[in-house]
């Protein structure tokens, strides 16, 4: 008669102490408990192996995470396996490599790209999603995420060093690891290997947005006027100026953010710029020569949505792009010299001149003033202040435009 096995129970299993050597302790059926020296309790399952009738053995985890009755649920799925002919082994190394390929480097980063909607603003999500499209994606999307490691990824990024496209490489490699580690968070992987990618790569300085002098205003403004530039393009500029925004707040003003009553912009907070401490809404006054450029607009683009809208028909309900203004400036030859961003920093620099304060110039800017505590206390907008601020800066653009 075969040798009957006395199943195991939860208090030999729990009071199973560690020896010299390594021992088993049998549940039957091919199920045992693989007491190691070290203390290590392993869950084991022997069986025949279908097609080559040898003994092998497969593991079914780490006592106690996996228990005695967990691990008997196991080996009957096992033993149903082997009465149809199905190495348990082998079926588990298939589900595997299924669950490998299922989730790709694209399929995690859809997943992380759901949470990080919530995190910021929709354009900046989009530039980066084309980016990681065009860089990271095309190349190595489809690769499992346990498979992305860092000589895979600074492989992929080594044309963008060559071409010295800096900024951008270093950005890649933020947002991989931030799909990394959404992968170490959600159990998919245990670490993330590239956390120091960064550093296999040149890290450049980057500029600030080159700018000129108060002073050297006439010598662009003249240029401008005497352009070939499109009226609306001229126009652009001039508000941007006038107004101090950045370039994507200038192109997007909408006519029904316009107060002409109150002579101000309403600009909404979703148009703003986002950062760490916030996104607010922000309301310039309108000096009287950005009225003046309004009503000569009004009688080009007053029935459509954007003061500015697209010049192509297909995107009509668009506002021209953001980066119309650097175009311009750069055709005119201040590329590297001057760019649309950079308009701001001449108005500001000009308020300083001219002894507005602070806290007024830069609030003209749309720029956070003074600490968070500070600001939780101090809501102040200087509307009123910035009225005579801005209308100072119009007076200046209109002396240095030239004359007909």
């Amino acid at each position: 008669m075969p040798r009957t096995t006395k199943p195991l129970n939860n208090t030999e299993v729990s009071k199973a102490k560690s020896k010299d050597k390594d021992y088993k302790l049998a549940d039957g059926q091919g199920l045992y408990l693989l007491v190691k020296s070290t203390g290590v309790k392993l869950w084991r399952f022997n069986y025949v192996k279908p097609v080559t009738n040898k003994r092998t053995d497969i593991s079914l985890g780490i006592y106690p995470e996996v228990t005695l009755a967990d691990a008997r649920r196991k080996k009957e799925e096992y033993r149903s396996l082997l009465t149809k002919g199905i190495d348990p082994l082998i079926h588990r190394q298939e589900i595997a490599q299924n669950e490998m390929q299922k989730n790709t480097l694209l399929s995690v980063a859809e997943q992380w790209k759901e949470k990080y909607k919530e995190e910021v603003e929709p354009l900046t999500l989009e530039k980066n999603w084309l980016r990681l499209n065009k860089h990271i994606f095309a190349k190595i999307g489809q690769y499992p995420i346990s498979d992305i490691n860092p000589r895979l990824l600074v492989e992929t990024l080594k044309p963008l060093d060559l071409q010295g496209i800096n900024d951008t490489l270093h950005r890649l490699i933020r947002l991989v690891n931030k799909i990394l580690n959404h992968a170490v968070n959600i159990g998919l992987i245990e670490f993330n290997y590239c956390e120091k990618v960064g550093q296999a790569f040149r890290k450049v300085q980057q500029k600030n947005n080159p700018t000129i002098s108060p002073d050297e205003l006439p010598a662009l403004l003249q240029k401008i006027f005497f352009s070939n530039l499109n009226f609306k393009t001229k126009m652009l500029i001039q508000w941007q100026l006038l107004t101090m925004v950045r370039p994507a707040e200038a192109v997007s003003v909408e006519w029904s953010e316009i107060d002409f009553d109150k002579k101000c912009w309403n600009i909404p907070a979703e148009k703003m710029k986002k950062t760490h401490k916030g996104q607010f809404a922000h309301v310039v006054p309108l000096s009287t020569q950005s009225l003046q450029l309004l009503d000569k607009m009004k009688l080009i683009t007053g029935s459509s949505r954007f003061v500015f809208p697209n010049n192509n028909q297909s995107k009509f309900n668009q506002s021209m792009s953001k980066e119309t203004a650097n175009k311009a400036l750069n055709t005119l030859g201040y590329q590297n010299i001057l760019t649309a961003h950079g308009l701001r920093s001449i108005a500001r620099t000009y308020l300083s001149s001219q002894g507005v304060s602070y806290e007024i110039a830069e609030t003209c800017l749309a720029h956070a003033v003074g600490s968070s505590t500070s600001r939780v206390y101090n809501n102040y907008d200087y509307f009123k202040e910035r009225i005579s601020a801005m209308q100072l800066w119009s007076d200046y653009i209109e002396k240095c435009t030239p004359k007909i």
